[in-house]
């Protein structure tokens, strides 16, 4: 019997959670081209083998590394569309920047590796068709007048202007966020007014 087949369900489980852990660490100090299977291997305590075990490519552990990024978002989305003023928890979940460093490198890494392109753009596309029904169920019964605006133009600029100002404020720039900010809480007034 093999080592990895003498280890229990759980402990299967840390050890891929070391791996994926190690990998984000790395591609947050030193970006997505850093991340080697001895690097990562070294970083969480294994032999580069354990980690071919688990991960037959390194395609396979950034999609890993993606997937896990994946469903931490889509759980923080969907608290969000749960809250009393969905639209407002979701702009505060969009706007904080603490993933945006390793947002950046899988979009990175993408540029060279097609699934991991294919998997965000589904993610994006499945993110901002809920996003867009919530717009929509939000904006039906309100005095904002959208103009003819779909739900998705909405949502898509919701979307981006959330990361612009998340990515600014990691590099520390700030010109436009307090006028952005104001435009938002008027938005946001009209549709989920605060008690």
């Amino acid at each position: 019997m093999s080592r990895m087949e003498a280890l229990d369900p759980g402990e299967h489980t840390d050890t891929k959670t070391a791996i994926l852990d190690a990998t984000v660490e790395i591609m947050r100090e030193q970006g997505y081209a850093a991340v080697s299977s001895r690097k990562v291997a070294e970083r969480a305590g294994l032999k580069s083998n354990l980690l071919y075990y688990h991960y037959k490519t390194m395609d396979d552990l950034f999609l890993a590394v993606f997937q896990r990024a994946e469903e931490r978002h889509f759980g923080a989305q969907a608290k969000a569309l749960a809250a009393e003023q969905p639209l407002r928890a979701l702009w505060q979940m969009s706007t904080d920047a603490s993933n945006t460093g390793i947002t950046a490198e899988l979009i990175a890494a993408s540029n060279h590796r097609k699934a991991l392109r294919q998997e965000i753009a589904r993610s994006s596309e499945r993110s901002r068709k809920l996003e867009a029904a919530l717009l929509e169920r939000c904006l039906r019964d309100t005095p904002f007048d959208r103009a003819g605006l779909p739900p998705l133009f909405l949502s898509l600029v919701m979307t981006a202007i959330s990361r612009l100002l998340a990515m600014d404020s990691v590099l520390g720039v700030s010109a436009g966020h307090a006028e952005t900010a104001a435009c938002m809480e008027a938005f946001l007034a009209q549709v989920e007014p605060l008690d």
